[in-house]
C-alpha cells in the first residue's frame, strides 16, 4: 500500500527539467539573470510583436531579489529576466525574443545593446493567463548574431512557496 502510495505521488508531480545553461555571444562582456519582485507602477511602450502589445518599462534600476535563478514559480506580481552589457566599443540595435512554453514563435521587441549600461529584458506575471509552467526562453539579437540565450523553468506556486510569498513583505 505505501509503496502504491509512492508511486502515486511520484507519478502527480510534474514533470521538471532543469533549464539549460546560458548560451553566451563572447560580444557580451557581462550577463546577469534572476527573478525579482515586480509589483511597482512601471511605464509602458509599444511592442507589437508581444501578445499585449506592450512591454514594461521600469522607472529605475532594477536588482534581482534572486539573483541566477532560473527556477520561477507561477506568481502575480514576479519577474524574471536577464541584464547584459556589451564588451567596450560595441553599441547593437536588434530584438528581444521571449518563447513561452509550447509556443514556437517569439513574443518580439526592439532593444539596443550597449557597453554604456544594461540592457534588461524580462517577463513580469500580471495575469493569471501568463502564468504557463514550462520552459521559457529569452534570447537577444543584434541582426543575425544571436547575444545570447538564458532558460527559465516556471513552476506551479507550490514548489517554491518561500519565493512566491515573498514579494508581499519585499515590494
Amino acid at each position: 500500500m505505501l509503496r502504491g502510495l509512492i508511486l502515486s505521488v511520484w507519478l502527480a508531480m510534474p514533470l521538471r527539467a532543469d533549464p539549460a545553461p546560458p548560451v553566451i555571444d563572447p560580444s557580451v562582456a557581462a550577463l546577469q539573470l534572476g527573478v525579482f519582485c515586480a509589483l511597482q507602477e512601471m511605464n509602458q511602450r509599444p511592442a507589437p510583436g508581444t501578445l499585449s502589445g506592450w512591454i514594461h518599462v521600469p522607472e529605475g534600476e532594477i536588482d534581482f531579489h534572486w539573483p541566477d535563478r532560473q527556477i520561477v514559480p507561477a506568481q502575480i506580481g514576479l519577474a524574471f529576466g536577464v541584464k547584459s552589457r556589451m564588451t567596450p566599443g560595441v553599441f547593437a540595435s536588434g530584438e528581444m525574443r521571449v518563447y513561452r512554453p509550447g509556443r514556437t514563435t517569439p513574443e518580439t521587441w526592439d532593444s539596443t545593446f550597449t557597453d554604456l549600461s544594461d540592457q534588461f529584458g524580462f517577463f513580469r506575471f500580471d495575469r493569471e493567463d501568463e502564468l504557463i509552467p514550462g520552459t521559457w526562453r529569452f534570447e537577444a539579437w543584434a541582426g543575425e548574431t544571436r547575444l545570447y540565450a538564458v532558460e527559465f523553468e516556471v513552476v506551479p506556486t507550490a514548489a517554491l512557496p518561500r519565493i512566491a510569498q515573498a514579494c508581499g513583505a519585499i515590494s
